[in-house]
């Protein structure tokens, strides 16, 4: 299989590749944009300890560094996300500033339904809380009967 190093693919079609195509396609990922596993989760739409363990599982043969910084701006025109005026004013609800008329957001509920998928769900919370929000997180769900 031929793999395209300029377009981003998804976890299922990523772990149909060859080790070597892998770990080629990470690399070069790694070289190009400084990405890491975070980002690769953003990608893939995984928990970044997926993929550290799928990676250290499977040898796959990179060393994914905790501390290197993605350049944010290249990642996002990769992954084909564009940011607007209305992402912007997202970003500042996710992450308050302080304005005029001294309002945030104190709250918000996220809704999921059908195939509960914990690794999208878990990279879906961390995007909208940086490790550095404080507050109160209360987990409330119903399963559906068998």
């Amino acid at each position: 299989m031929a793999v395209n190093y300029d377009v981003p693919m998804t976890w299922k079609d990523f772990k149909a590749l060859e080790k070597e195509e892998q770990r080629d396609y990470l690399q070069h990922l790694i070289d190009t944009y400084g990405a890491n596993a975070v980002s690769f989760a953003e990608m893939f739409h995984v928990n970044a300890n997926t993929v550290r363990k799928y990676i250290a599982e499977n040898d796959i043969g990179i060393k994914l560094s905790r501390g290197s910084r993605v350049d944010r701006a290249r990642w996002n025109d990769f992954l084909g996300i564009q940011e607007t005026e209305e992402k912007a004013a997202e970003m500042s609800e996710v992450h308050p500033q302080p304005d005029s008329c001294g309002m945030q957001v104190c709250s918000a509920t996220m809704r999921f339904c059908g195939a509960i998928d914990v690794d999208l769900i878990t990279a879906d919370l961390k995007r909208v809380f940086d490790g550095n929000t404080q507050g109160e997180i209360e987990i409330t769900f119903t399963l559906k009967g068998e």
